[in-house]
């Protein structure tokens, strides 16, 4: 389903409620790490250069065959001819407490997150205020920066749903204030095939997994 968000196209879909379970015992059972202010899978490297690539555990195999029928809905939607594949891929589990820092996903053309397990707290996007965008001139405290710097947007985090938004807006997961863990999947894509502007610049890209 495509909704407006901050005036951008983002879209949210729900998986099968039968699935959800299933698909939270299989993460919940991986192995983790500690990151900075919560937990990573273990799969991703300690210096973040490679290893996110959670789409080829072949337990999640339903998981990421679903997301990629997702993805087809938005190119539809978008009017994109090619497909997009999934590069990367990974998954964040924060503890009562735990959270984690605004910041974009690199190196790819549309990121999303698929929400795990865990009912409280939310994922925050953040994108400049116009008014304040690139000025010099702040009329208000420093602790309101999240809701006057920036138009905000909050999704609650709801167990089965997948969100696909702009790699380029910030954001972040609000501190987790209930009693059990909150898992989320992000997920990037690139579009892999003949990309060309106006039939005059093409590029012929191979997506890797």
């Amino acid at each position: 389903m495509k909704q407006e968000v901050l005036g951008i196209p983002f879209f949210k879909f729900d998986i099968n409620p039968d699935k959800i379970e299933e698909i939270a015992k299989i993460l919940t059972l991986l192995p983790w790490r500690e990151n900075d202010t919560n937990l990573i899978w273990e799969g991703v490297s300690l210096d973040g250069q490679g290893g996110s690539d959670l789409y080829k555990n072949p337990d999640l195999a339903y998981l990421f065959d679903w997301m990629q029928d997702c993805m087809a809905e938005v190119c539809d939607e978008m009017g994109i001819p090619n497909k997009l594949v999934c590069n990367a891929a990974w998954a964040n589990l924060n503890k009562k407490g735990d959270w984690f820092y605004d910041h974009t996903h690199s190196n790819c053309f549309m990121s999303s997150n698929y929400f795990v397990s865990g009912n409280s707290g939310t994922t925050k996007w953040y994108y400049p205020n116009p008014y304040y965008d690139k000025s010099n001139i702040w009329p208000f405290n420093s602790k309101d920066w999240d809701d006057k710097f920036n138009l905000t947007h909050e999704e609650p985090t709801v167990p089965g749903r997948y969100m696909v938004f702009p790699p380029t807006i910030r954001h972040r997961a609000t501190p987790n204030n209930g009693t059990c863990d909150r898992i989320t999947v992000a997920a990037n894509w690139f579009p892999t095939g003949i990309i060309n502007s106006s039939g005059v610049s093409h590029l012929n890209i191979q997506v890797i997994q």
